[in-house]
């Protein structure tokens, strides 16, 4: 009999105990500013459940965290860019925490969870979009592809991962993401010197962009081309070189390659993508088209003397362009190659890709393989079936 009062008490303890309770903390908030939209994230201990809760004005939206706890009791987060003025984190008694987002103007909201992922804990993100903007930034796109008229080559680069997704980090902390953004912007400059070149970048600041939307970015500007931009990583720290990539749709050309599409098409599981169909769903039905074919041809041709160029400035791990099925190259209407500009894992790669001097070697050796990919074109167009001049790659090559 006392046995059993004892357990009835232990139950009682534990049902009204504090740590009865599964408690959500809050451990981080973090945001990050695109020129149409604005997201946050809140790094979480565990799985939060959430509902939307009635805000104070128009400006303002709010949710209820339930079963949550936020150490700080308080904290406001100016953020003051063209979407959200502050964040506010309320905790109350009730281990309920409300998030409220002050806008600058009404915006659509779209809230959804994202689990553990690699080195990432639970998340709850928070994207808040301005339709206006977006429809500024389309707009701006569609004014861009009448240049074509005038013969201008259209160039879009795509500095890889952004925001949430930092992509590979190096020893000394380098972020793939931050370095392949001043490459972008380096090599954007360079071409829009030519008179018969523009180029685009898909990002022009820190934050993410689905793989799918890169690829729509591009096709709104009518590119020509598309050049995205990433540092390698391995886990063997000796590997070194740069190298290119374009897209296979018979499996990858080899192991390596398959195994850094796989690394590069996880960045949507990384950074979090909302109700959106995978890349390679929304393209299957145009994959068989003759123009994806041409489009990888002229891929290979565009990767094979981008290597015969920066071969003369950094050492090429793979002597012709490697092949995979990279979600980011699936348009079918225009060439596209990943490069793969270095590692980051190598010390010494990682410490080149922080001088200047070969930043600028690496971005003039692209710019040098798009104006002469450019020239082939107009060949084509003109009815020329060859070139001429082949731009292969050398059996030698020295880091400088």
């Amino acid at each position: 009999m006392k046995l059993l009062a004892a357990t009835a008490w232990g139950v009682i303890f534990l049902l009204f105990s504090p740590q009865a309770y599964a408690v959500t903390k809050i451990l981080d908030v973090r945001y990050w500013s695109a020129p149409d939209h604005t997201r946050i994230v809140l790094d979480l201990s565990r799985p939060a459940s959430y509902e939307p809760c009635a805000p104070s004005d128009s400006q303002t939206i709010a949710w209820w965290i339930k079963d949550a706890d936020f150490p700080a009791r308080e904290k406001i987060v100016s953020i003051n860019d063209a979407v959200v003025k502050s964040i506010c984190l309320q905790a109350t008694t009730s281990h309920r925490v409300r998030v409220s987002v002050i806008l600058v103007q009404p915006a659509q909201a779209r809230v959804f969870a994202l689990k553990k992922y690699l080195d990432k804990p639970d998340r709850l993100v928070i994207d808040l979009l301005r339709p206006d903007l977006e429809g500024k930034e389309k707009e701006k796109r569609k004014e861009i592809r009448a240049l074509k008229v005038k013969k201008i080559r259209i160039v879009v680069i795509d500095p890889g991962h952004g925001g949430e997704d930092p992509g590979t980090i190096g020893a000394r902390g380098t972020r793939e993401k931050d370095i392949v953004l001043v490459l972008g912007k380096k090599l954007k400059k360079i071409l829009d010197q030519e008179e018969d070149i523009q180029a685009f970048l898909t990002r022009k600041g820190d934050y993410f962009i689905s793989l799918a939307e890169r690829v729509r970015i591009a096709r709104e500007y009518g590119a020509d081309l598309f050049i995205s931009l990433h540092c390698n990583g391995h886990r063997k720290r000796h590997l070194r070189g740069t190298s290119v990539y374009c897209l296979s749709l018979k499996g990858a050309s080899d192991l390596a390659a398959r195994l850094l599409a796989k690394k590069e098409n996880v960045s949507d599981m990384i950074g979090g993508v909302f109700s959106e169909a995978a890349p390679s769903r929304i393209l299957d039905s145009i994959l068989l088209d003759l123009a994806q074919t041409n489009a990888i041809n002229n891929s290979l041709r565009l990767g094979g003397i981008a290597l015969g160029e920066l071969g003369e400035v950094n050492t090429v791990q793979f002597r012709t362009p490697r092949q995979a099925e990279f979600a980011v190259l699936k348009a079918p209407d225009f060439p596209s190659i990943l490069l793969e500009c270095a590692y980051l894992t190598n010390s010494r790669e990682e410490f080149l890709l922080h001088k200047t001097i070969f930043q600028e070697r690496l971005v003039r050796a692209m710019a040098e393989s798009i104006k002469k990919f450019i020239s082939t074109l107009s060949a084509q167009e003109g009815g020329v079936t060859g070139v001429g001049k082949s731009y292969g790659t050398s059996d030698h090559y020295s880091l400088r």
